[in-house]
């Protein structure tokens, strides 16, 4: 009886060397934070960096609406709390040996995260899903992990946190 091998399990190592990406590797992994982002979602996005030898990503979005537009106060504010989460993924990265970029943008974070994800080559997108049960999704029944993966065509990682 012949041996045949399967296409799922055979891999071209000539289309891996020459620049090509193997299914289900990752180059780029983007991590989006803010002031309130548990420490385990870091070390998810970077544990996944490091297990496929990606490029991690890390940004942060101060939100810009109509009611802080004029409120220098609010928005500085918001920006340290995103420079210290931006240092803080930073730091982990670092620890992992996982090369690090740090971007910070203004606006509506979904969207921005969709807008850098789509545009600059990532290939997965990690963010955290704080616990919404009872009134909170009563009260806000969407979140960032959903309007991200809304948002834009890339797979979005979303990790449970106890917010």
């Amino acid at each position: 009886m012949a041996t045949t091998s399967s296409s799922i399990d055979a891999v071209d190592e000539g289309a891996i060397g020459s620049g090509a990406t193997a299914v289900g590797a990752f180059d780029r992994v983007l991590l989006a934070v803010d002031g309130d982002t548990d420490e385990r979602v870091r070390e998810v996005a970077v544990s996944l960096a490091a297990a496929h030898g990606a490029e991690l990503d890390v940004l942060s979005v101060v939100p810009l609406d109509s009611s802080v537009d004029h409120w220098d106060m609010v928005v500085e504010r918001r920006e340290d709390e995103a420079e210290a989460a931006l240092d803080g993924a930073g730091e982990v990265a670092d620890a992992a040996g996982v090369p690090v970029s740090k971007w910070l943008r203004y606006g509506t974070p979904a969207e921005e995260i969709g807008l850098y994800a789509d545009g600059n080559d990532v290939d997965l997108v990690v963010v955290a899903e704080p616990d919404r049960s009872g009134f909170k999704r009563l009260f806000s029944p969407s979140n960032l992990a959903s309007d991200v993966r809304d948002a834009t065509a890339v797979p979005v990682v979303s990790v449970p946190t106890n917010e």
